[in-house]
């Protein structure tokens, strides 16, 4: 066949991907840049379909580190070359997969003009309530496209620099993590990024990034412990995901429901850092972060002693920490934990051990 036009991305490549020719040749996918570039049997490819007003097709596979790389087909006429020429391994997930938007497409239409009728009534609920109306649309998002959301977001956030996903410092954040979520809906991935800021977030999916300056500001694993059990929440009671597409707009929401996270995921790796949660939203992380410690035997005190080291460092700079300015009313909080580990004493928590000093120092080799 004639080769196609694409954009190659991953974390191998630039940040800005790069513009490739790639064809099928003698069963495998042969990609070229200025020269060979890449060779990819079929059964490494995984299909992957998006677009509302234009079609986009992806063909997704890991590279030789695991790393998630993907090729988009830049037109409709390559996207009809590739579902022609496609080697028989791929052509049924191309063909399903290709199937199944058309359905989608045919779904959104069908609700949109049903909805049509109704278009002033939810008008003036999205004005009345709008973080309510977008919580209950959020709510109608697939965790699989939740997932798929989350991994686009953290690509865009991977392309910045700084993140690791080995270390002494991610294997104690992605132990404590373990613990914390045991019976999940979401499998999730912890990562550490090299930043000086004290910062936490978690992104759709069960994706959470701990900052290096979050770390060298915790005591030790049972202060880290609450800040995970806090962060956890947020992807847990999707929160993250809420917030995210209330600030995108329905049409985000729109599109993502159908499963195209490529055209949100940028803006959204943008927020990812700094995303502002509701008062109610940050009382339920506490409260249900605080539950998550008592079920793993970790001593809540963490949450409380992080949280007045939180309030001493406000009151001792000009500036919050990052995490501090997300996450407000530090002293209402910290009373209403004081309240908590007063109510609901666990005999079975205890401090976590672990030689923190080797985490922290293993941070100035990270950097």
């Amino acid at each position: 066949m004639s080769s196609i036009h694409a954009h190659l991305s991953g974390s191998s490549f630039p940040p800005e991907g790069l513009r490739v020719t790639a064809r099928f040749e003698a069963g495998k996918l042969r990609i070229e840049a200025a020269g060979p570039l890449l060779e990819l049997d079929p059964d490494q490819l995984i299909v992957s379909v998006g677009g509302f007003e234009e079609p986009q097709l992806y063909l997704n596979w890991l590279d030789a580190n695991g790393k998630q790389a993907a090729l988009q087909a830049l037109a409709e006429a390559d996207i009809a070359a590739l579902l022609a020429t496609a080697p028989a391994p791929l052509q049924a997930q191309l063909q399903q997969q290709w199937r199944q938007r058309g359905r989608q497409h045919r779904q959104v239409w069908g609700w949109l003009g049903g909805l049509a009728g109704a278009a002033l009534l939810l008008g003036a609920l999205a004005w009345w309530q709008a973080p309510r109306a977008a919580a209950w649309l959020a709510g109608l998002v697939p965790v699989a496209v939740e997932e798929k959301l989350g991994l686009a977001v953290l690509a865009q956030v991977r392309a910045q620099g700084g993140l690791l996903d080995s270390g002494a410092a991610q294997q104690a954040v992605q132990r404590i993590g373990a613990d914390l979520t045991r019976g999940s809906r979401y499998q999730y991935r912890w990562f550490v990024k090299k930043d000086a800021s004290v910062n936490a977030f978690a992104m759709p999916g069960g994706y959470v990034v701990v900052h290096t300056g979050l770390l060298e500001q915790a005591a030790g694993p049972t202060e880290l412990a609450a800040v995970l059990a806090h962060e956890v929440q947020h992807i847990e009671q999707r929160h993250s995901l809420k917030q995210m597409i209330g600030a995108l707009g329905w049409g985000a929401l729109l599109s993502v429901t159908l499963g195209d996270v490529s055209g949100v995921a940028a803006p959204l790796a943008h927020q990812a850092g700094t995303l502002y949660f509701s008062r109610d939203m940050e009382e339920e992380a506490d409260r249900l972060g605080f539950q998550a410690l008592l079920r793993a035997h970790i001593s809540p005190d963490g949450m409380l002693t992080f949280f007045q080291k939180l309030e001493k460092t406000t009151a001792g700079a000009a500036a919050l920490p990052a995490w501090a300015s997300s996450h407000p009313q530090t002293g209402e909080r910290i009373e209403r934990i004081r309240a908590l580990i007063a109510q609901q004493p666990c005999p079975p928590c205890r401090p976590l051990d672990g030689d923190w000093r080797a985490v922290v120092g293993s941070l100035g080799a990270a950097k």
